[in-house]
Parts: C-alpha cells; structure tokens; sequence
C-alpha cells in the first residue's frame, strides 16, 4: 500500500441545488389531454380510478389507472369542486357549488343521479361504516346529510360559513369548520347518531376557505387539527378543549397532511413543509423549493408530494423515512389538485390542460439490449448549441427501449466541432439539472463516458453542453421494474478479465491488429463465479495505445452482427478507458473490434443474471455529489477513503454505488482505481489520464461500509459524483 492515506470528511455536497439527501428519482410517464382548469381530484385506491372535476366542462373525467386513459366523462353540475369516494360502495359524489347539488355517479356503471343540498356546497366528506354522506353549505349555514342507500337528505343547522368537513367514522362524529368571515372562526361538532350538534369558538380564523386540508381529524387519537396560517389548533375530540399545540415556521401554510400511522402532521409552507411531531409538539421544517400549497401523503410509504401551482411550477417528492426528495420542474403553466394511490406508487396532479401522471420511486432491474446508436447529431439535427438543453426522447423503435424503461445504461460520445467542450452533464428530463458533470472535453479531443441516467418525463433525458458539439448516445441496455425478463446484478471486487499486454491466450496476448474482430471466452476468468449464468457483465475497458491514434474501439456481444455503436475513442494514442455493460453472448462471450492496433485491458466490477439470493436492484437518485476535493483538503496522491454517507444519503441497504469520476489531474496520472472500503487495493484501474487532461468515467463500487477508497498515481484533484445504488 502506498505510503500517504488520506480519510476526507466532505464538507461540499450538492443534492437538487443545496445541501440534502436525495430520494430515489419520481418521473412523469404521461400526460393526459382532458378537462380544462382542474378543480378537484379524487382517487379510488381499491378500483385504480382517478375522478378528475372540471368547471368549464361541467364534467368529471374517470381515468384507468391501469393504462392512464380518460375512459369515460361524466356530466357533473356547474361549479364542481372535489370529490369524495366511498370506497366500499363505489360511490363517487361531487359537489356543485353553483347550482347547489351533489352529483352522485356510481363507480362501476358511471349512472348518475343528482341531490339537491343547500346554498353553496363547498366542501364533503364520508362515513363509509354508516353510508351517510355531509355536505358543507357555506351560504345556507347548513349541512346536508346524505343517505347513501336512499339519497335521502337531512339539513342541520350550523355556525357561519361552513368551509370544511372532517368525519371520524370510528366515533361517528362529523366536525364542521365555520369560517364565520367576520369574527374568528369555530367548528361544530355532529353526533352522526342523534344530529344533535355542539359549537366550540375558536380564538383565532381559521383558513377553512384553503381546502379540505384544512381541518382534518386523527381517528386514532380522536384529536381534531384546524388550520391558520400561524399555527395549528387542537380540538380534543373527548373534551372538546381547543390548544394552539405549534407555530409553523413562516406564515403562509394553507394545506395539512397527516400521518395518524406516525402520529406527524404536516403543512406546507413557503419554502419548507413542516413536520409536526404531534407526540412532541415539535415542528421541524424539511427544506423544498418554491411554495408548498397543494400537498398529499401516502401513509403507506411515509411519503409527502406538494405543487408549487403558480411561481416555481414545482413538483417535489419528499420520503419522509429516508429524509430525501426529487424535485421535477412541471411542464404545464398551472397545476390544481394532487392525489396518491399508495397500492400503485402513483401520484396525480390536474391543471388548466389536462392531467400528469408521475410514477413513485420503485427498485429496477436490468433488461440487456444488443448495442444500439440512439442519438447521432453528426447526421440528425446538427450538433447541439452550447449554453442550451436539449431533451431526447429515450423511445425510438429502432432500439427496443419499451415504455415502462426507468433508466438506461448509455454510453455518451462527445464530438467537438472544432474546440473545446467545458462540461456535458445528463439527467432525467424535467428535474432540476443537477450540479454535476457527466464529462469533459477542454482540448477539443473526441470522448465518451458510460453513463446509468433515469428516465425523465415521457422517457426523455436532458442534456446541456458548455459549448456547441456533436453528441452520440449509445444504449447497450435498460432497467425497469421487476418482471419475468429482468435481472438482478451482482456486484465483484474490481478484478482483471483481459490483458492483451501478457503472454498470448484466449484472455491474453496477442495485442488487437487493426479492422479485425476479436472474440473472448471471458468466461474461462477466474474473476467471474461458474456458477454466475452472466447475462451481462458490468466492464471497464482500457485501450492501451499499440503504435498510434485509433478512431474507436466496440465490444458487444459474441455471436452478433457488429452493431454501429462504440465503445471508447482514443484519437489522442493515449490510454483511455470506458465503463460498458456488455450484454454476455454465444458462450458468455463478447466480441471486439478496434479501428486501429491497441492493446486491451478489460476489468469486471459485476454482472447481471437472473434474480436469486444475494441480487440486486438498482434504484436512482438525482445526481449528487459526494467529493469535490477543490473544495477540502486539495489535490492528492496515494490513498485516500471518501464516505459516501457524509456527502450523499444513501439507505443502510446500499450494497453497490453508481459513481462518476472525474479527474483533474496536476501532472501526469498513470491510472486511478476505486473500490471497496476494507479490501486490499485491486489489481484494476477506473480511468487514465497519462496525458494529465481532465477525465471521467463511471464506476459501479460495491460497499462495505458506506466508504469508498480511491488510489491516484499521481497528484489529482477529484470530484466524485452518486446517481444511484444497488440495494435488495
């Protein structure tokens, strides 16, 4: 081991544009063009339908949730707003706030009836165990009970402005928060039982007029939460004694959410949603961008997701176990609404233009492709302007790449126009474009760099260059979630596969001649288990110079036609390697081709097969980065050991990271290698830059112990960005 070891502490993380963790990466998958101006959404978890409520149409749109297609619209009457869902019955009822009715539609035959209620029907809730159903009649003062069965109705006689509708089915008492418009507000209480009521004056008023979320019950604790923009009050079910029990920590929350599984509470403010401990009356703020004023929560995976509807135009996911978020920029001008079903990990928000379908953060597994050229700017499009994004659509049936792929192992090609390229970074479109970079080309020389990338909305990726140049994008395969053809990867300690600079064999010498294909049994390795049945194998080639420069290097599978895609180029004759995950073929073997005469270095880090005891899924995160040492301790030679888990979250779970590294060497640097914490320093390297230029690659490490080593030949600043994990 070399003399000099280092352990760095990062000081400098980047997660989403400031410091935090990073969840495992939502996308929208589709749009849907319906109903104009969204003003409410409800979703049936037990049927996967989504009622999406529209006041220009006079309709309520039924979406599957299955195939996310609009199936049906059915006529609602004018102003309608929210609905509610009674699970058990299949019952969809919609309140129509100017013509003063409740539509009730049957969920399984879309029929229709209409209910007359009071003046102004603005908000409705259910009791699903007694099938009575309450409307809130804000200028009648009044609230509509609702047989289920019969549709017959019962008024009640309430307090001024009733805004809001809390039911507690396990006590059969139904909260009603007046608004009173004038003085402060008060909620009066129902017994679901008797009709008789109770008013309890509130010392404060209440935003009842923001939502439904405004006053919401914990059947649990039988506590009874109401909204003002300052803090949150407590009703005691039991006594009905009110307490302001916190204070939010800015003055603009107009939505709660609560986990009654958790016991937590949840508002979302500016800048912030605050988690409210209700055991400890604690509130702790979790840092979001833009202002939270839409919010929903799946109880089931503890998770919140909130609209920025009219400034930031945000939509951001926050896993309140892992203490992570993504953040997706909206492609619409306004949003209303936003649903979860917990049983589908999927979320819903309306607009003014239709409907936005985001998948929940899920495990992938690995689909192999035969390589395949996506992109070629050279002869499509021209090259891409510098300074600008571009987003490219993943889907081409050219490549295979099916609907539900969430991420895509690419190799990215950067061909310069004729300068220098100061940095390529690529993400999942429409999330905020992290600040990392993929690769980097400051002489002007060809390049490429393997790359793991989620998918973005509607299978897109962005990419932006510093400066305008041509791109290639080459996918040798995908991950989606599990299903019968996917596959679990494996990680290994780097080890040696090929070394063409030793003495002749099938994994040995001779080096490669020039415009001749060359196959490799590379399973005869020792570093591959013979129990494994790769299906792929997760690579880092190295093409070591063998008398001059070589336009490009491909490895594919052995037994296919040569695809046009490459591998890495090496127009500078310096030593240059490339992360490739190579599907396995005839054999298990894989074929390569050289444009000119190199010598061959080829290192495995793991491979893919088929699901069983000890594999792993792949689950992304947005880029962030975990060491920057222009930012700590300086440049480095030897050893040094970087912890993953100080610089970017990852769970306990995490058996392998995706990382990109990039050198920025101070003199010439022979080779570096990364591995695993606590082993003895493979005989492998990650990437090369003899030549001292600035150079990336991908590297796929397993984990020990959320540490990572890296040695450096010679001196080098490093910087060392996470896109996902391998984890069960």
């Amino acid at each position: 081991m070399p003399a000099l070891r280092r352990v760095v502490t990062v000081l400098f993380a980047l997660c989403l544009l400031f410091s935090t963790r990073c969840l495992t990466a939502q996308r929208i998958v589709a749009e849907i063009n319906g109903n104009y101006d969204t003003s409410g959404m409800a979703v049936n978890t037990v049927t996967n339908k989504i009622y999406v409520v529209s006041q220009i149409n006079n309709g309520m749109e039924v979406i599957d949730g299955a195939t996310n297609q609009i199936v049906a619209t059915v006529p609602i009457g004018n102003g309608g707003i929210r609905p509610t869902i009674n699970t058990v019955t299949n019952k969809i009822y919609v309140p129509n706030s100017e013509d003063n009715t409740v539509t009730v539609v049957d969920g399984a035959t879309l029929a229709t009836s209409t209910v007359n209620v009071g003046l102004a029907p603005n908000a409705i809730d259910v009791n699903t165990v007694t099938n009575k159903i309450y409307v809130a009649n804000a200028d009648s003062n009044n609230v509509t009970v609702i047989d289920g069965q019969t549709l017959a109705t019962t008024t009640i006689a309430v307090d001024e402005g009733p805004l809001a509708v809390a039911v507690n089915s396990t006590t059969n008492k139904i909260y009603i928060g007046n608004q009173r418009y004038v003085t402060n507000s008060s909620i009066t209480m129902i017994d679901g039982a008797t009709n008789h009521t109770t008013t309890v004056d509130l010392p404060f008023e209440a935003y009842f007029y923001s939502g439904p979320n405004s006053l919401i019950v914990n059947q649990s604790t039988n506590q009874i939460y109401a909204l003002n923009p300052i803090g949150v009050f407590d009703l005691d079910g039991g006594s009905n004694q009110v307490n302001l029990i916190a204070e939010w920590s800015n003055t603009c929350v107009e939505e709660m959410v609560l986990n009654p599984a958790t016991n937590h509470l949840y508002g979302g403010d500016c800048g912030s949603i605050d988690d409210l401990n209700l055991s400890t009356q604690q509130v702790n703020p979790i840092g979001t961008l833009g202002i939270n004023q839409f919010l929903t929560i799946d109880t089931v995976k503890n998770r919140i997701y909130t609209l920025d509807p009219y400034y930031t135009l945000y939509f951001t996911a926050v896993d309140l176990n892992a203490g992570g978020e993504t953040t997706i920029l909206t492609p619409v001008a306004s949003e209303n609404g936003i649903v979860a079903n917990s049983n589908t990990n999927t979320i819903y928000f309306g607009s003014y233009e239709g409907t936005s379908v985001v998948a929940g953060a899920t495990p992938m597994q690995f689909v192999p492709l035969t390589p395949c050229r996506v992109l070629d700017t050279r002869s499509s499009g021209g090259p891409l302007q510098g300074g600008i994004t571009t987003n490219v659509s993943m889907s081409p049936s050219r490549c295979n790449i099916p609907a539900n792929a969430s991420a895509f192992s690419l190799n990215v090609t950067l061909v310069p126009t004729g300068g220098r390229v100061g940095y390529l970074t690529i993400w999942p479109t429409d999330q905020l474009q992290p600040m990392v970079s993929t690769m980097n080309s400051l002489d002007g020389r060809v390049k490429a760099d393997a790359a793991i990338v989620a998918a973005g909305t509607l299978n897109q990726v962005s990419i932006y260059v510093s400066d305008t140049t041509n791109v290639l994008l080459d996918i040798d395969g995908y991950f989606a979630p599990a299903a019968q053809e996917t596959l679990d990867f494996y990680p290994l300690t780097p080890c040696r596969v090929i070394d063409t600079r030793g003495s002749d064999g099938d994994l040995g010498g001779p080096y490669l001649s020039g415009g001749q294909q060359r196959n490799f049994p590379v399973t005869e390795s020792s570093c591959i288990p013979q129990s494994a049945n790769a299906q792929a194998y997760s690579f880092n080639v190295t093409a070591v110079p063998h008398g001059g420069p070589m336009s490009y290097l491909t490895v594919w599978p052995q037994g296919q036609t040569m695809p046009v895609v490459s591998t890495l180029n090496n127009y500078t004759a310096t030593t240059v390697a490339n992360a490739a995950i190579v599907p396995a073929g005839q054999d298990g073997g894989i074929s390569v081709y050289p444009s000119a005469s190199t010598d061959l270095v080829v290192d495995i880090n793991g491979y893919f097969a088929a699901p069983q005891s000890g594999g792993l899924s792949l689950y992304s995160v947005p880029p962030c980065r975990v060491l920057d040492t222009r930012q700590g301790d300086g440049a480095f030679q030897g050893e040094l050991t970087v912890d993953v888990q100080f610089g970017c979250y990852v769970p306990p779970a995490a058996q392998a990271f995706v990382f990109n590294a990039t050198a920025i060497p101070q003199a010439p640097l022979g080779y570096l290698t990364v591995w695993p914490d606590g082993l003895q320093q493979p005989e492998a390297s990650t990437l090369n830059a003899p030549d001292g230029a600035v150079t990336s690659n991908m590297a796929i490490v397993a984990n020990q112990n959320d540490k990572t080593d890296v040695y450096a030949s010679g001196l080098t600043q490093l910087l060392l960005d996470l896109s996902g994990y391998f984890a069960p």
